[in-house]
């Protein structure tokens, strides 16, 4: 629908019908709203401005370049007074941002290439830099457990091949002495039946 009238406070652009709504409404009744009249008026109803994150009803109207940040009327009041030199306009800070973009775009090297496509190189590089990097630390790591393993499997050899030394320098007294009490064993029984 046509715009006919502005809110002057939250910069909402009001249809006939939302011009009677908008002053009663709970959250705007304090708000004044301007009538349009001949080309101020809209053909439609304008998409609404960025509106201030911390006070809603505020249209986002300077950017300050020393923190970086987008201010609404509310917010330049409370904003640092030795911030205000590097207040812009939101056209003006967009108008730079524009132009810093475009300058990186369309600014080459030597070979023509732009500042964009130099880094993109530069990233890629670094990709491959850090994959090969990888690679050769995975190498690394896998030679270095296969060594600990090879070395603790010899280990467990010799650990197992003493143990067999052990129980055959033990074991062989041991079964000569049962021979020797088996065979003791066996005369004494053959003597008992003898008497």
């Amino acid at each position: 629908e046509k715009a006919v009238a502005r809110c002057v406070d939250c910069s909402a652009q009001l249809c006939a019908f939302h011009t009677e709504t908008h002053p009663r409404s709970r959250a705007t009744y304090k708000h004044k709203v301007d009538m349009l009249s001949g080309d101020a008026a809209f053909a439609t109803t304008k998409e609404p401005t960025a509106l201030c994150p911390i006070h809603p009803a505020h249209d986002l109207r300077s950017f300050c370049t020393q923190c970086n940040t987008l201010l609404c009327r509310q917010c330049e009041a409370t904003h640092p007074a030795e911030h205000n030199q590097q207040l812009l306009s939101i056209g003006d800070a967009s108008a730079r941002a524009k132009a810093a973009v475009n300058k990186m775009l369309g600014t080459g090297t030597e070979d023509g290439e732009s500042q964009l496509d130099v880094a993109f190189e530069e990233v890629v590089q670094a990709i491959q830099s850090l994959h090969t990097q990888t690679e050769e630390v995975s190498a690394e790591v896998k030679e270095y457990f296969d060594g600990l393993v090879a070395g603790l499997r010899k280990r467990e050899t010799q650990v197992l091949d003493d143990l067999d030394q052990l129980r055959t320098k033990n074991i062989l007294p041991l079964e000569a002495r049962r021979s020797r009490f088996g065979a003791l064993i066996s005369a004494s029984s053959n003597a008992k039946r003898c008497v």
